[in-house]
């Protein structure tokens, strides 16, 4: 468990390559949510600069090694032969944002020497259009899957890796003109970066740029066309998880077929089906399930009760998201079945309401939640961050109007509340499960439960 710094890529590779198992762990949680992981990973040993997790690894008798003394402690180790390529490997656990975390076991993990694999993540790097010349920014924390696999592919391509040791969107853009070929974002850093002064904009001139990943939460149309507009056609979109469901849509893909998440890698096949297990047509949604085309599986480390329950038909396994593909196999996400809100026994699928209010004037963030209601059983809700400069009563009457036009009457939000901040984890996904529990406490009735 370390912060963004150049220690974490030592550890992550040097474990893996000694034929151990390292397990990446979030730099905000509680010693209690520390420990959840280090009892169901049976870890043995703690490398970290984070006080929660020397607490966590005390209270468990795990040896730690600080990170602020790894240099020294390194260089006190026996130097003996290098040891054979061992197979290691990385076991990252789901994010634990709807349900107690769960450790991912890949079909691939563990069956390769360590170097093999190392050169052979180079196919995530070319399949993402990362470039082998410039530097590869890492603006994201290490720790989050996504970032840290496209990261260390572009690394094992030949490029090197700058380290943001935390997030600044000021920061970041005096950064990316010195060099920067590549980087990984989620949409909330394209918020921070678009509301710097005019004159911060304007400067920007980034000639070696070639790549912009982003993905982590969905991206509304009106923010993503601003940032074409802004650094143009250099983004690749990636929607996932954990278990290694995974596609990626150019920016000519997105222009094409606008919202669109792109399609499945080679190696996957992507199946929308009905509740009873059916694939649907085309353009009809459905949930959404991937599967390895030569038949293997992932499995959550020690919970085969869980893993069995993941998947569907023939192999299939799903996240819970609902969504759409059209005539060429490029899927739309409408939203996740467990953040559906349910009035008066019609579906609403948050993102499409906050796409809509996130492209109101004077709008810095949004979330949108079920609330309880007497009448519909849930109503929705709105929570909006106001640009510092905008008037909030002006939001508020802007948001109403952006709704009544564009959106279905069962879907315009019935509150909209005012908020300095949305909670988000580090890696920018949105913390709906606050927000619900805030407006249901004390109430009869239930908000709709995450996985």
């Amino acid at each position: 468990m370390v912060t963004n710094r150049a220690e974490f890529v030592e550890v992550v590779l040097g474990v893996q390559r000694a034929g151990m198992v390292v397990t990446p762990l979030k730099t905000s949680w509680t010693p209690e949510e520390i420990g959840v992981v280090l009892d169901d990973a049976r870890s043995r040993l703690v490398v970290t600069d984070v006080e929660a997790a020397r607490r966590a690894a005390a209270d468990r008798g795990i040896p730690v090694v600080d990170v602020d003394r790894f240099e020294p402690w390194v260089s006190a180790q026996d130097a003996g032969p290098l040891p054979a390529d061992r197979r290691g490997w990385r076991m990252s656990y789901t994010s634990g944002t709807t349900g107690r975390p769960k450790g991912v076991v890949h079909p691939w993990s563990g069956q390769s020497p360590f170097s093999e694999a190392f050169a052979r993540s180079t196919g995530w790097a070319e399949a993402a259009r990362l470039p082998s010349g410039g530097v590869h920014l890492m603006a994201s924390q290490l720790f989050h899957g996504v970032p840290l696999t496209f990261g260390l592919a572009a690394l094992a391509l030949g490029a090197p890796m700058r380290i943001m040791p935390r997030w600044d969107p000021v920061d970041f853009l005096r950064q990316v003109p010195d060099g920067v070929a590549s980087t990984t974002l989620v949409p909330t850093m394209f918020r921070q970066v678009l509301a710097q002064p005019d004159g911060e904009r304007a400067a920007f001139h980034a000639p070696a740029l070639r790549t912009v990943l982003h993905g982590g939460e969905p991206c509304p149309p009106d923010l993503k066309r601003r940032m074409v507009d802004w650094w143009g056609p250099v983004f690749v979109e990636y929607f996932g998880f954990s278990e290694g469901g995974m596609t990626l849509a150019t920016t000519e893909d997105w222009l094409a077929r606008p919202g669109t998440v792109g399609h499945a890698m080679p190696h996957q096949e992507i199946l929308v089906l009905d509740d009873d297990g059916r694939p649907v047509q085309p353009r009809t949604e459905g949930t959404v399930y991937f599967r390895f085309l030569d038949g293997t599986r992932f499995a959550y480390f020690g919970d085969p009760a869980k893993t069995e329950a993941a998947y569907g038909p023939d192999g299939a396994f799903t996240a819970g998201d609902i969504g759409w593909l059209d005539d060429d196999g490029y899927l739309f996400i409408s939203g996740r079945r467990a953040e559906v809100i349910v009035s008066a026994g019609v579906n609403v699928y948050p993102a499409e309401v906050e796409a809509v209010i996130d492209s109101v004037e004077g709008v810095a963030d949004v979330a949108v939640v079920g609330g309880p209601d007497a009448e519909r059983g849930e109503q929705v809700v709105a929570f909006v961050v106001p640009l510092r400069d905008a008037a909030g009563d002006d939001v508020i009457a802007a948001v109403d109007v952006a709704a009544r036009e564009r959106l279905a009457g069962y879907k315009r939000p019935r509150q909209i509340v005012l908020c300095e901040e949305v909670p988000r984890d580090p890696t920018g996904k949105l913390l709906r499960t606050r927000l619900r529990d805030r407006l249901w406490e004390g109430q009869s009735g239930f908000a709709a439960s995450g996985r």
